[in-house]
């Protein structure tokens, strides 16, 4: 006896999972855009919670083809912007102490440094008539 798969339910529910994904990048994209948050594969692919091959997919190309277009409109230092915004002002002052000493540090370096060469160069001088 031969048996006729029913795969009917199983194809409707992997195109309703396909649909809420893109439902989610949707969403996750105009989320990102609102917040002025940094717009690419993965950050899209993160607040989605949908891979790479998910938005790779020639099944999805408009969402891809979105994406990057958004990419290159969206400033690239707004997460850096934000990032150094969430320091607190004692680390910046420590931060600011730290290169001021290096600074100090490395100044005084290249002034033994000439010191030397000029040295050098009026060794060199003498030997040399």
């Amino acid at each position: 006896m031969k048996f006729k798969r029913n795969t009917q339910a199983i194809v409707r529910l992997a195109a309703d999972k396909s649909n809420q994904a893109r439902r989610r990048v949707v969403e996750s994209i105009n989320e990102l855009q609102r917040t002025g948050a940094a717009i690419n594969f993965n950050t899209v692919c993160t607040a989605a919670r949908v891979s790479k091959t998910f938005l790779y997919d020639p099944k999805h190309s408009d969402l891809a083809q979105r994406i990057r277009s958004l990419r290159q409109v969206t400033p690239k230092l707004s997460t850096s912007v934000r990032t150094n915004s969430n320091k607190s002002d004692s680390a910046k002052d420590a931060q600011i102490a730290r290169f001021k000493e290096r600074t100090r540090a490395l100044e005084l370096e290249v002034r033994l440094l000439k010191e030397e060469n000029e040295l050098l160069y009026g060794k060199l001088s003498t030997r040399n008539p």
